[in-house]
């Protein structure tokens, strides 16, 4: 397998990024503008079988590179598939991206002490991971299990009423009567720029939650939504009662494929406005005027997120973080 592949380190450029967009597992979290507004280092690699790139790997890097480390704002990388040629069935497809993620789990290991990246949702099949060192006592790759949540927004465009939604009857009771509400007591959102407005309203959602945020990260969240906004990367919506108060606001990121709900933030003092609901349900029908057909909610992993977010009736899917110390008990 080692003679049939060679991993090959590459960099951020428009080539690296075409590459991205063609696999089916790339997001915009391995896209150039996205990594680069990331504070931390990174590594990113081709996979390639004789002279073509049959897969490509993203990976965030300790401050000593030594390690391979997740980051809070880097939802998805580590391994990217290109596209299946041609000639392709099914069963080479398999067969393939097996021998490839077998392949890529021995040289991560080679290459760092400690191994961690997240997959995106596309990738199911981790068995080469799990089979790394398989009946030995060498260290292990281990797999927390997380989920999301992907909506559908292809009908929002045309939607006139919330009925127009055909997943508006998947909404809970609950979430479907507070967009009611909100169209009735006539919460206005609006696509606006503000990142002051933004981390301060970050800041007091996570206060409320029991949740302290540093300044540094407050500024990095800062520079990074700045960025993606200047490069026409993303969006941020902004949901005000009839009365013109701010009461929620919410910032998308997207690539070729669907949109992904990065962060959003409340006033904790308009709680019962309805504007969390109304700027989730705005949003859509913006994105989908867009061109936008599918929203990644971005991680139902803690029970009030993960509520909020299943209440818009989006399809659950699962993903990995994958894990590898550098001896048995990590």
């Amino acid at each position: 397998m080692s003679r049939q592949y060679r991993l090959e380190k590459t960099e951020l450029n428009s080539s690296w990024d075409e590459f991205v967009e063609s696999s089916p597992n790339g997001t915009v979290f391995s896209l150039s503008d996205y990594l680069k507004n990331i504070v931390q280092k990174h590594a990113v690699y081709y996979c390639c079988k004789k002279q073509e790139i049959r897969a490509a790997v993203a990976i965030m890097e300790s401050d000593d590179g030594k390690s391979a480390v997740l980051h809070d704002f880097v939802i998805y990388n580590g391994l990217m598939y290109a596209p299946p040629t041609y000639n392709q069935n099914r069963a080479q497809i398999h067969s393939e991206q097996f021998k490839i993620s077998g392949y890529i789990a021995t040289e991560l290991a080679e290459i760092y002490q400690n191994v961690c990246f997240s997959l995106h949702p596309s990738i199911t099949d981790i068995r080469s991971f799990l089979w790394y060192n398989y009946g030995t006592d060498g260290p292990k790759y281990v797999p927390d299990i997380r989920y999301t949540s992907h909506i559908d927004i292809l009908d929002f465009a045309r939607a006139q009423k919330p009925e127009d939604v055909a997943l508006f009857s998947q909404f809970s009771a609950a979430r479907r009567q507070e967009v009611r509400y909100a169209i009735k007591k006539g919460v206005i959102t609006e696509e606006r720029f503000d990142a002051d407005m933004f981390v301060e309203f970050y800041a007091m959602t996570m206060n409320r939650q029991g949740e302290s945020v540093e300044q540094k990260v407050l500024d990095q969240m800062k520079n990074l939504i700045s960025s993606l906004y200047l490069k026409n990367m993303g969006k941020m919506f902004v949901s005000t009662t009839a009365n013109g108060n701010v009461g929620s606001m919410a910032f998308f990121c997207f690539d070729s494929k669907r949109a992904y709900y990065l962060f959003g933030a409340n006033d904790p003092q308009l709680r019962d406005e309805h504007t969390g609901s109304a700027v989730l349900w705005d949003a859509f029908h913006a994105l989908s005027k867009a061109g936008i057909k599918e929203v990644d909610l971005e991680g139902v992993n803690s029970p009030q997120r993960g509520w909020f977010k299943l209440s818009f009736g989006g399809d659950l899917r699962s993903y990995y973080h994958m894990s590898k110390g550098t001896n048995k008990n990590e």
